[in-house]
């Protein structure tokens, strides 16, 4: 079985003033594990080119960069380093500079490592070996302008993945995912205001011990908070099966978001706030009363039709990654 853990295409391609902010934690007995910025498609036997590797080696407590052109490994460096500190919930920071990757574990700068590709060409980040679990992939602008505005890490959250540009019309984003611990819990999904992390433009909630997919936004002004508006609630419970992997897609319109499971649409919700597409933020999604979520695959996809036709396609479930 394929041992890749995530997988995700970026909502915009690299380049200066980028940065990529990525969460996880490795298994006790992991021997290695690789993050991969690569450029092509994002598929098992890709053998595109390389413009950063990092390979952590867990048996001989060494980090390894390189990068893979011309079907030929170049550029190799290496450091000694600490790797138990990856058996903890670890953070890495991978900032696109003039002329460098500058790349930061647990706040500690480890290296600068040039670039042999055009940042523009690479488009793919996979993250592969003895992972638990990845929890933040959030893709970031610090330079000319910083987006998101806000920019935090919350430890709640069992999945981040926060994008550098506005959404448009005809955006799609989609998740595979899969979840565990315990079917009387529910996971829920945001997508919030990149201005004020309290209000959020879609509160998703799925509850396994009622049955129930409700969704909500939190946007009405109430002193210095907000509330919540009229609750809506699927006619169904499309998740029938605890733990099967299953896709979700979230299609941004002109006027309304829509979202689909495993080929399937579910429903429709007209913005409630006016003009508020472009300052919707990403996916943030957690967990709670024992419940956790996974996620393998983000995916971003721009269609040429603003009112999203058709995106039910993108979440189907032949296509999610395997988790094992």
């Amino acid at each position: 079985m394929s041992d890749i853990v995530f997988r995700c295409n970026f909502a915009e391609h690299l380049r200066f003033g980028h940065v990529l902010e990525l969460s996880g934690r490795a298994k006790k007995e992991a021997k290695r594990f690789l993050i991969t910025l690569k450029a092509g498609e994002a598929t098992a036997d890709d053998d595109s080119n390389i413009g950063l590797q990092i390979s952590v080696n867990f048996l001989k407590d060494m980090i390894l960069f390189k990068k893979y052109i011309n079907g030929e490994w170049c550029d190799e460096e290496s450091k000694g380093f600490d790797t138990s500190q990856f058996t903890k919930e670890f953070r890495i920071y991978i900032v696109m500079a003039d002329e460098k990757f500058h790349i930061s574990i647990n706040n500690a700068l480890e290296i600068s490592y040039k670039y042999r590709l055009r940042l523009g060409l690479l488009t793919q980040l996979e993250i592969d070996g003895g992972l638990e679990t990845v929890c933040q992939v959030d893709h970031r602008k610090y330079f000319p302008v910083v987006w998101p505005p806000i920019q935090v890490f919350e430890e709640r959250l069992h999945f981040s993945g926060d994008v550098p540009m506005p959404f448009k019309a005809g955006h799609v984003m989609v998740i595979g995912a899969e979840l565990s611990g315990s079917d009387n819990g529910s996971f829920i999904a945001h997508l919030r205001n990149i201005n004020d992390v309290e209000m959020q433009e879609l509160h998703l909630r799925v509850a396994f011990k009622n049955r129930r997919l409700c969704w909500n936004t939190k946007t009405i002004p109430n002193g210095e908070h907000f509330r919540f508006g009229e609750e809506h609630e699927l006619d169904r419970f499309p998740f029938e099966e605890f733990l099967q992997p299953f896709k979700l897609a979230f299609a941004f319109g002109e006027n309304e978001l829509k979202l689909a499971k495993d080929g399937v649409f579910l429903f429709s919700i007209s913005y409630r706030s006016p003009d508020i597409l472009p300052l919707i933020g990403g996916l943030k999604l957690f967990g709670i009363d024992g419940l956790n979520v996974r996620v393998a695959e983000l995916q971003h996809v721009q269609m040429e039709d603003v009112s999203c036709a058709g995106f039910e396609n993108y979440s189907q479930l032949e296509i999610v990654n395997n988790l094992d």
